[in-house]
């Protein structure tokens, strides 16, 4: 994997078909908060945890971004969703949308969520369903349930038909095919990350070669 993390990064900064590098325009941080940027007064990112696209350190850089800009900023990390999850527990994209339109225009009126009403079956089961967490989650005690770096791997790369997600930035070429060909779209862009796999390849191999 290493090999060809260095590989993908030796090719991309080499220029693309035009023989520019304009990997630099793909990424939203040089944008939030920039001269000359007129920042949104709020943004919510909702992401899959089980997402194979990109890394959740992704959108949790992006949340601590608009934070730093001064902009009203959640994000929601949903357990087992994929590439494009729906709003769970209640919500909705256009609650949320009512909510903030109350909480920052003038005049507007606030909007509050209905307490939610408690079940005592799981609908027409007569069984727990969903992904089972026995294998990656130790629950053992409630109040400090956790889970390891290698299970969370494991966990994340589970149905993954693609490179490992869990740290790199958007790593896959499917929007952008300029880095990418028919037979090879998978892109790896961070030079750090290529630096810290290889100056702790001891300490990362056992983590994700379990």
């Amino acid at each position: 994997m290493v090999a060809a993390y260095k590989a993908d990064i030796e090719e991309i900064y080499a220029g693309d078909k035009y023989g520019n590098n304009i990997v630099s325009l793909y990424n939203p941080l040089n944008y939030i908060g920039a001269d000359g940027t007129e920042n949104p007064t709020w943004t919510k990112i909702i992401m899959g945890a089980s997402e194979g696209d990109m890394s959740m350190f992704s959108s949790l850089n992006l949340q601590i971004a608009w934070l730093n800009a001064g902009v009203d900023a959640v994000i929601e990390w949903q357990w087992d969703g994929g590439h494009v999850p729906s709003e769970i527990l209640g919500n909705s994209f256009s609650l949320y949308v009512d909510q903030m339109y109350g909480e920052y225009v003038d005049g507007a009126v606030t909007i509050t969520k209905a307490e939610a009403t408690k079940q005592t079956t799981n609908g027409t089961s007569e069984e727990a369903t969903g992904t089972d967490l026995s294998g990656w989650v130790n629950y053992d005690d409630t109040t400090g349930v956790s889970i390891t770096l290698a299970d969370a791997a494991a966990y994340r790369t589970k149905g993954a038909s693609k490179a490992m997600p869990g740290f790199d930035v958007i790593d896959y070429g499917q929007e952008d095919y300029v880095f990418g060909s028919s037979e090879k779209d998978a892109r790896h862009w961070d030079t750090y990350m290529l630096e810290i796999f290889e100056k702790y390849a001891d300490v990362l191999e056992p983590l994700f070669n379990k």
